[in-house]
């Protein structure tokens, strides 16, 4: 692996999940299934063999086309998170370290999955200063947050509100995160479904990363009713995850700014942004429209975020670039030349980077229950003042940009996420039989765009994929 310091995020291909397990939702069927095994790369079918030259007549029975043996792609590292000086990456669903620039590899062994249920690592945060990983572990019953120092050792924060991740305080000094209590707020003129009861907590956190003792910050209300997905397309599922869009499954933001004020999704699609007041322990009014991507800058007293709840394209109010502080609803439009669906910060540059991705339509093979998403992507870098806006890729209908990220010395690392074309060709041969066309499924890859120009270089040639599966 170059020593690079890389960030993307995990695959975690998991159906949204009610808030509250009193109030079960009904889930749409996911298409998909988690898996961490990397998989043979996807290859061009070739044109239907002629008929043999033997042949009788033009109206003999032709051969079938036949699907050749797809290269092996090679085990690679699923990297998720960075510092200064190390990377973590889950593999298998365990959860790897490794200190840069040396290659010393750290396993960070976790809670064992409760047989026949699904188990998840993610939303990895190092400390600012590099030496601690905050990360959620959810086992199909409860979450928590695990810390873990660069040597593996764990210690754990129990019974934190599902696809509620936890964060930093701007000094690496403590934790926040938010728990769920059993207290239901009845509908009410204002509050039509009625409410969840959470509460804010912190956790101290000394130099060597012992955990202090926890501290109810306190309390904040969430709408009732819980979350549902649905069913995506392979490139979509892959799409979505790496920005926690909405209809994605990383869908959990808490954010602790440098104003003392915590910024949090309302709901589980990561579309409505709230506000809790550190100081006061009192929750702020919100925002008074749909707004998605929540993402701090570098010294994180100021948001930026797209609005809308999900891509649209017509929609004029939708997926615009807006930004604002945290101390504040005002809400200011930076205008762009194409429509938003992802957006990312440059921590080293302050530069902000989005993704914009047009679809080309879609097709159906009703006997298979599956349809395959075609689109256009490009990615876009333009200052926080809305200056020097530039297009830097383009790609047409065979991928998608996502996860962009900047190194120390400006190189841009981000995930390009392949399109469905081959699945789609392969599933018109093959009929009903997901372990051939698994090598087809669209892929991760993880590329390099160099600060001093140049073409992008695949550094990781293959970063996961979801298991396809029939209904």
């Amino acid at each position: 692996m170059k020593r690079l310091l890389i960030v993307v995020f995990c695959l975690v291909l998991v159906g949204c999940l009610p808030e509250s397990a009193s109030e079960p939702v009904t889930v749409a069927a996911i298409r998909v299934q988690p898996t961490e095994t990397a998989a043979p790369t996807a290859t061009t079918l070739p044109s239907p063999l002629p008929p043999p030259t033997d042949a009788p007549s033009p109206t003999a029975v032709p051969t079938k086309t036949s699907l050749p043996i797809p290269p092996q792609r090679e085990m690679v590292d699923s990297l998720t998170a960075v510092s200064a000086n190390a990377i973590a990456y889950v593999q298998n669903k365990q959860l790897f370290i490794r200190t840069l620039p040396d290659s010393d590899i750290v396993p960070v062994y976790t809670e064992p999955c409760p047989e026949g249920s699904y188990c998840s690592l993610n939303y990895l945060k190092w400390s600012p200063d590099g030496q601690f990983l905050l990360y959620t572990y959810y086992n199909g019953e409860s979450s928590s947050l695990r810390l873990s120092d660069r040597q593996g050792k764990v210690q754990i924060i129990d019974d934190v509100g599902f696809i509620r991740p936890g964060d930093w305080s701007p000094d690496g000094r403590a934790i926040a995160y938010i728990k769920q209590t059993d207290t239901f707020i009845e509908p009410s003129d204002f509050d039509p479904l009625g409410s969840w009861l959470f509460e804010v907590w912190t956790m101290p956190v000394a130099e060597d990363g012992s955990l202090g003792t926890p501290q109810l910050e306190g309390t904040r209300q969430m709408p009732g009713g819980g979350c549902g997905g649905g069913g995506r397309s392979l490139s979509e599922v892959l799409y979505e995850n790496e920005g926690g869009t909405s209809y994605g499954y990383l869908m959990g933001v808490t954010e602790w700014t440098a104003q003392n004020i915590l910024l949090y999704t309302v709901d589980c699609t990561n579309i409505g942004i709230g506000r809790f007041d550190m100081t006061t322990g009192t929750e702020l009014p919100g925002f008074d429209r749909p707004l998605r991507n929540l993402v701090l800058n570098a010294s994180e007293d100021r948001w930026y975020a797209v609005t809308g709840n999900a891509w649209s394209r017509d929609d004029l109010e939708s997926n615009q670039l807006v930004t604002g502080t945290p101390d504040s609803t005002e809400v200011t439009v930076i205008p762009t030349t194409a429509k938003v669906e992802l957006i990312f910060i440059g921590q080293t540059s302050g530069t902000i980077y989005y993704t914009e991705r047009n679809p080309l339509g879609r097709e159906s093979l009703d006997s298979q229950g599956l349809y395959f998403a075609f689109y256009e992507s490009a990615l876009w870098r333009i200052q926080s003042d809305g200056s020097g806006e530039e297009r830097l890729l383009f790609g047409e209908d065979d991928h998608a940009y996502a996860q962009v990220r900047e190194t120390a010395v400006g190189d841009l690392i981000f995930v390009w996420v392949e399109n469905e074309r081959p699945l789609f060709a392969a599933a018109q041969v093959v009929e009903g039989n997901p372990d051939r066309l698994q090598a087809y499924t669209p892929q991760r890859h993880i590329m390099q765009l160099p600060a001093n120009g140049g073409d992008p270089v695949m550094i990781l040639s293959n970063a996961g994929q979801p298991t396809l599966s029939l209904p």
